[in-house]
């Protein structure tokens, strides 16, 4: 994995922080630079996030807390897939900006709550962050339906380290198959060095009753072959 999305919920918390860059401490004291990438469907953290995850030995099963600490630093602890922390335990200071993300193949299941505490002032709030088993042997990347997704211009914007992996840089079609096996053919143009779900994929949107706010999966099956999960 060569991203990680940072849940939309937790946008919200870095107020006027937000740039195209960050930084990683974790309890080993090592400090990683990653890049902040935003689309319409989403922020994510991305070059920088796969040596992370190569220097910290994460795999799939491992999850991930973020807390906060301002000016786009974020201190990561790292749990193995029993619960068990790698080092001290979880602390319970309210005031720490915190979300659950997995690495990897991303865990998904029983909601579970984490602290989150206001940038604002000494206000605690709470959120669920959903997390559910889910391993594939396909590559897949995972998009929250915005409104330009599903409405008017209808567009969605693929992930560009995915793309890149992937795709030729250069427009295409490609087919995607719902859980029932029906199967819609879509053009995906290429611009700004970007692939994007154009021509067709309005079409696929209004047929799986997709709406804002839905969160899908895409996983390349075949060659420009997706099939498309909605969660």
């Amino acid at each position: 994995m060569t991203l990680q999305r940072i849940p939309p919920a937790f946008i919200k918390h870095l107020a006027g922080d937000i740039s195209d860059r960050a930084t990683l401490t974790c309890s080993s004291g090592g400090h990683w630079g990653v890049t902040v990438w935003k689309n319409p469907n989403g922020t994510y953290l991305e070059d920088g996030w796969k040596e992370f995850m190569r220097e910290n030995n994460l795999g799939d099963n491992e999850f991930l807390v973020f807390r906060y600490d301002g000016d786009m630093r974020f201190h990561v602890k790292i749990f193995e897939k029993n619960g068990v922390k790698r080092s001290a335990p979880i602390s319970d200071n309210p005031t720490d900006e915190e979300t659950g993300v997995s690495s990897g193949k991303r865990s998904r299941g029983r909601p579970r709550k984490y602290p989150v505490g206001s940038l604002q002032g000494p206000a605690e709030s709470s959120m669920t962050q959903e997390t559910r088993s889910f391993t594939s042997k396909f590559p897949y990347f995972e998009c929250l339906m915005t409104k330009s997704c599903v409405e008017k211009s209808f567009l969605l914007t693929i992930p560009q380290s995915f793309s890149h992996s992937h795709f030729p840089p250069a427009k295409l079609n490609v087919v995607l198959r719902n859980s029932a096996g029906k199967t819609w053919e879509v053009n995906c143009i290429y611009h700004a060095k970007r692939h994007s779900l154009s021509g067709g994929w309005g079409t696929f949107v209004r047929e799986n009753s997709l709406k804002k706010g839905d969160t899908c999966r895409f996983e390349l099956v075949e060659k420009n072959v997706m099939q498309v999960h909605v969660l």
